[in-house]
């Protein structure tokens, strides 16, 4: 999936075709089955041994809505964050033709329809909200220190002595 990324954020916007973009979302796609694969599956069938057998269809359910409510609300919070700031990054940045675009518009619309000195601020102002949107990931996505304890079989915290 990061090379597909990555082969997107290298195709200039404005005049590369749609069908340039072909290939790199079918890397994304099988970049996406392979994390299914790989991923998904694991954590249902880890939730699916963990419980009783009449409780299996009630935990492949929970880890499948788990799952689905990571991938819609991490990327919204994240582009939410990220554009919230690009926009205020922006904001009173841009002169002429384009000014007021970005208070109608928002930062994306500037990069492709404003002129080049409009496109250059946004770019900038895009640069620095996914810079924080980075941020933020990396200050939510940690370790789970109750995952620590089961791989080295010794607790981290002391039980108080009755």
């Amino acid at each position: 999936m990061a090379a597909g990324q990555f082969w997107i954020a290298a195709l200039p916007v404005t005049t590369t075709p749609l069908a340039a973009f072909i290939g790199p979302v079918l890397l994304l796609g099988v970049g996406l089955i392979c994390g299914l694969i790989c991923v998904v599956s694991s954590l249902t069938s880890a939730a699916v041994n963990a419980v009783p057998i009449d409780r299996t269809g009630m935990a492949s359910g929970a880890t499948s809505l788990v799952w689905e409510f990571g991938q819609a609300l991490g990327p919204a919070v994240i582009s939410t964050a990220a554009l919230s700031l690009a926009s205020s990054a922006l904001a009173g940045k841009l002169s002429g033709a384009d000014a007021g675009m970005e208070a109608v518009a928002g930062p994306l619309a500037v990069v492709s329809a404003g002129g080049e000195s409009a496109r250059a601020a946004a770019t900038s102002a895009l640069g620095h909200g996914m810079a924080v949107g980075v941020v933020v990931t990396l200050l939510l996505v940690r370790r789970n220190p109750v995952r620590e304890v089961a791989e080295t079989g010794e607790p981290t915290v002391q039980a108080a002595s009755a």
